[in-house]
Parts: structure tokens; C-alpha cells; sequence
């Protein structure tokens, strides 16, 4: 994997009062709907302290559909109650949220290759990423 290859999102998410809009902007913008078949990653603006260094990866996930189609109805779910505290920190505390992905013909397997790399140099998953 290479992270040179990770493509962003346009919009950065600044505005931790208006959460749900701002999601609904980032996930409906013409780059989310052609982003499909990627491994994606949620990004801070600065780095957050891990375990062994610092990152501003926060989650790794995939998608065989859209950003667009996996996320933008999912908003409210992310601007609410755990998720929001977690991410209204992340704008507050490290500069705002950015989302990148890598196109991939195999996302299962690109997304186990990040979690792997992310792994040896941190020696830990992402803060908001359950497994890997």
C-alpha cells in the first residue's frame, strides 16, 4: 500500500456545532459518489499521540459502493451522541476531519494491508477503529 496513492475528499470538516451538515456535504460531493471500491481513512488534521508515535489516521475502512452510497445516509449517526462527542474532539482538539481513499480491486485485502502497517509502526489499531 501506498499512502501516496490516497486521494481526498475536498471538503474538511471544520465546524464541530454543525456536525450533520457538514457530513452530508463531505459524503455527497461529486468525489464521494466516483470513490468506489477504496479503502478509506479518516483523518485528523494534526497528528494524534498513539501508543508508539503519532497519526492522523483515526479509522481504516472499505467499500465495494460509494462513499457517497456508504456514508451520506449515515450522517446523523455520526454527528450523534459517541460518535459526535468523538469527532466534534477530533475538529476541536486536531484541527478538523478529512476523509482519503485509495481505489483498490481488492479492498478486503488492501484494507487487512493497512491495518498491518498501521499495527507495526503504532503497535495499535486506530483510535476509532474497532478491529482491523
Amino acid at each position: 500500500m501506498n499512502i501516496e496513492d490516497m486521494v481526498m475528499l475536498p471538503k474538511i470538516i471544520t465546524d464541530s456545532e454543525n456536525l450533520e451538515n457538514e457530513f452530508k456535504e463531505l459524503f455527497g460531493s461529486d468525489e464521494a459518489k466516483k470513490a468506489k471500491k477504496v479503502v478509506y481513512f479518516f483523518r485528523s488534521l494534526h497528528p494524534v499521540a498513539r501508543f508508539k508515535g503519532e497519526s492522523d489516521i483515526l479509522y481504516i475502512g472499505k467499500t465495494e459502493q460509494s462513499m457517497k452510497t456508504r456514508y451520506f445516509r449515515y450522517a446523523k449517526h455520526l454527528s450523534n451522541k459517541a460518535n459526535g462527542s468523538f469527532y466534534k474532539y477530533v475538529i476541536e482538539n486536531y484541527g478538523g476531519l478529512r476523509v482519503g481513499y485509495i481505489f483498490s480491486d481488492d479492498p478486503k485485502s488492501l484494507e487487512r494491508e493497512a491495518f498491518d502497517s498501521y499495527r507495526a509502526t503504532y503497535m495499535e489499531n486506530p483510535p476509532k477503529s474497532k478491529v482491523g
